[in-house]
């Protein structure tokens, strides 16, 4: 997937409207995680597109040692699947016969939800069984066991060369976060698709990978192998890492990147907050969390929690202590200048 350019760290952007942006974060925030899922669509029907094409042109291959005819270049098609449109297939043919490739429907619409067909695979790893089990209920009416074989070969080869494709050494942020679009496994459940989003010091933004934890859910484990993927892949340094407060993340990030810092998600941690106060007190409650989150400097910010602690410690003693106890994280993007805060304090 190319890079998208993103105006996160453009000093040009903080001269020419950052005051003006930095008064509507939660709007400019809402388009920034659009951006973010539009991006994941694209790429997920790009990974489409480089799939279909490898398994069709394997399929003339296939065809062509069975009958005596001669390839016959490509032609152009579009398809349309859950994620929009595929434009631009390089569908092969062949000189004689009436050859078509299997994978891809006759009508414009799959029929088969390719979108979910492609993130189940690309996000679960290189899994034999998995892909085998996919590409049978395809083929399985029409190709021998060998030529089987060799598509799950081609199939495994585009997944493996995208997971383990090189990455930048250095990365400004990493966001690690769930994204809102799922996908059906075993033909009932749904789950979440877990994105690594990461910027560069330029402002470009690039999605890293992205996976399902199954069964497991969320965990300190899943967590680590993910950041020890990204590592292996060529990811040296991050200088932050913005999440949610999930499930081992924390200790995570401290074992594979110890140099890095950690932002949690303040805009989710307010939300939760006030999901647990009475309506009655959200206002004024809400008020007292703005003046720490927007404080001038971390200092005034633990000042402001002290004041939430003396105004509000007796009557909501968790939800207080949630917020001294994570202050050295909710508070980490108070350390940045002030012309990027608002890109850095939220995973949304």
């Amino acid at each position: 997937m190319g890079m998208v350019a993103s105006p996160m760290l453009n000093n040009q952007n903080y001269q020419k409207g950052g005051e003006a942006t930095m008064k509507q974060p939660n709007k400019f925030n809402s388009q920034l995680q659009q951006e973010i899922l539009d991006s994941f669509q694209q790429l997920v029907k790009t990974l489409i597109k480089t799939l279909l094409e490898a398994l069709m042109l394997e399929e003339r291959e296939i065809y062509l040692e069975e009958t005596e005819d001669y390839a016959n270049g490509f032609y152009s098609r579009d398809l349309l699947t859950a994620l929009g449109e595929v434009k631009g297939l390089r569908v092969p043919r062949v000189r004689k016969g009436s050859f078509r490739p299997l994978i891809l429907p006759e009508r414009r619409k799959a029929g088969l939800d390719l979108a979910e067909v492609v993130i189940s695979l690309y996000a679960s790893g290189i899994s034999t069984r998995k892909i085998s089990k996919v590409l049978e209920n395809i083929y399985g009416a029409y190709y021998s066991p060998q030529s089987i074989s060799r598509l799950i070969k081609v199939t495994e080869e585009e997944i493996k060369a995208w997971k383990e494709r090189a990455l930048s050494e250095e990365y400004f942020a990493v966001f690690l976060d769930g994204t809102l679009l799922s996908v059906r496994r075993n033909g009932v459940e749904k789950e979440s698709v877990y994105l690594a989003l990461g910027i560069k010091f330029d402002g470009s933004r690039e999605i890293l990978g992205f996976w399902l934890f199954g069964s497991e859910g969320e965990s300190a484990k899943n967590w680590e192998e993910i950041l020890r993927e990204l590592s292996r892949r060529g990811v040296k340094k991050v200088q932050l890492f913005i999440t949610d407060d999930l499930p081992g993340i924390e200790n995570a990030i401290k074992m594979v990147y110890p140099g890095s810092e950690w932002q949690l998600c303040v805009l989710h941690t307010v939300r939760n907050s006030l999901n647990k106060v009475r309506v009655k007190d959200r206002s004024l409650f809400a008020e007292d969390l703005r003046r720490i989150y927007r404080a001038e400097t971390e200092e005034k910010a633990k000042e402001e929690i002290l004041r939430l602690k003396e105004r509000w410690g007796k009557i909501y003693p968790k939800v207080v202590k949630k917020w001294e106890d994570k202050a050295y994280a909710l508070l980490t993007f108070l350390r940045s200048p002030k012309e990027i805060r608002q890109f850095i304090y939220t995973t949304n």
